[in-house]
Order: C-alpha cells, then sequence, then structure tokens
C-alpha cells in the first residue's frame, strides 16, 4: 500500500505542477501584454493555478493512508474523474456568445472557489484515489458528505456550457457519472476503516443538503 501510495504521490505531483504552470503561463500574457479579456476569466485562471498548487501540495504532505480501494474500477474512475472534463476542454471548442460565456465563467469560479475552500479544508486527507486517510466531518462536510464533488460538477456545468456541444454533454454526463461512481468508492473504503463513519452518513447527506430537501417537501405537499 505504501509504494502505491508514494508512487501515486509522484504521479499527482508531477501532472499537477505542469497543469499550474500551463494555467499561469496565460496570467502572464494578460499582465504584459495588456490583454483584452473579463477580468473573471483572469480570476478564474488564478483560481486554477491556485487549484493545481494546492493539490501538489497538499499531496505532499497528506498523511499516510489507512485503507484503499481495491481493484481496478476505482482507480479508472479516481483517474477519470479528476482529468476527463480537462481533456474534453481541449477537444472541444469554445461556444462563440458573450452571453453564454459571462454564464459559464460565473459557474466555474463558484466552481473552483468552492474547490479551493474545500481542498483546504481536507488539508492532509486529500487524496485523488480512493483512499482512507483521516475522516473529514467539520466544515462543508458537516452539510453534504462530498462538498469538493459538488463543487467540482458546478465547474463542470460551466465548461459544458462554456464549450457546448453534442460531444461535450456527453462528455460532461460520463463526467457525472464518473464521479458518482468514485464518491461511492470513498465511501466504501471509509466505511471500512472508520466505524464512526456509518454514523456521519446517517446525519448528513451524500450529496443533496437538507434544506433542499426540505424545501422539496414543502413543495410536494403544496
Amino acid at each position: 500500500m505504501l509504494n502505491e501510495d508514494f508512487l501515486g504521490r509522484i504521479a499527482i505531483v508531477c501532472i499537477m505542477t505542469v497543469l499550474a504552470v500551463l494555467s499561469a503561463i496565460p496570467l502572464f500574457a494578460y499582465f504584459h501584454q495588456n490583454a483584452s479579456v473579463s477580468s473573471l476569466a483572469v480570476v478564474n485562471q488564478v483560481l486554477a493555478t491556485v487549484i493545481s498548487a494546492l493539490q501538489v501540495f497538499l499531496t505532499v504532505g497528506r498523511l499516510p493512508p489507512k485503507g484503499t480501494a481495491q481493484g481496478i474500477e476505482p482507480r479508472v474512475t479516481s483517474v477519470a474523474g479528476t482529468f476527463l472534463i480537462i481533456v474534453a476542454m481541449f477537444v472541444t471548442p469554445a461556444l462563440e456568445s458573450e452571453a453564454a460565456q459571462m454564464v459559464a465563467l460565473c459557474l466555474i469560479f463558484i466552481g473552483m472557489a468552492g474547490s479551493v475552500f474545500c481542498l483546504y479544508w481536507l488539508g492532509r486527507s486529500f487524496s485523488i484515489m480512493a483512499t482512507a486517510r483521516q475522516l473529514v466531518t467539520s466544515g462543508p462536510y458537516s452539510i453534504v458528505r462530498h462538498p469538493l464533488y459538488i463543487c467540482e460538477a458546478t465547474f463542470v456545468l460551466g465548461m459544458i456550457l462554456s464549450h457546448l456541444s453534442v460531444l461535450m454533454v456527453v462528455l460532461g454526463a460520463v463526467q457525472f457519472l464518473v464521479q458518482y461512481r468514485r464518491a461511492r468508492n470513498e465511501e466504501g473504503i471509509l466505511r471500512q476503516t472508520f466505524p464512526e463513519y456509518e454514523g456521519y452518513a446517517r446525519r448528513v447527506p451524500m450529496l443533496l443538503p437538507r434544506f433542499f430537501r426540505a424545501g422539496a417537501a414543502v413543495s410536494r405537499r403544496s
């Protein structure tokens, strides 16, 4: 387990370092060439750089694993869930609509800002693979069990709108399914590793906050 975790750490550090550099390069063009771009686009580019750099930092200092999901499927879904939408962005053209791009930028901003917060809260428990390191149940994890995936889903919605096409919608749908399966894999290993996880899962919903459920129930009664 330790060997796999060590190799995985090296791979993620290398990949995320490359992504952080690639995200930072356009910022120099914005600032040095006075490029005419939306301020929100620049902020999103900064957030993309921060997210990649933060994942490098957290991966280097993460806690040793107490349990890891077994088999090839959890590994495939973890990698696909992390990188699929990034690949999709490069194989689909951006939509030529200022209104659509502005809404997309807002969704991307919300998703990335929330992701930064969730990553910060996870701290040394962060892992791309379905791995149990330490059970985090406070902060955003007291509202839903997978707040990081909710933020990432918001980002994906923004990317789908920004690069709207049949292919992008299909890839986005695959991304959502893969992420749901990834969350289930994580819950499986957390249940095996931490006996208290069962009680946590009963108290805290998986993806939809309770106030949304309460609102839906009121609507049905009305």
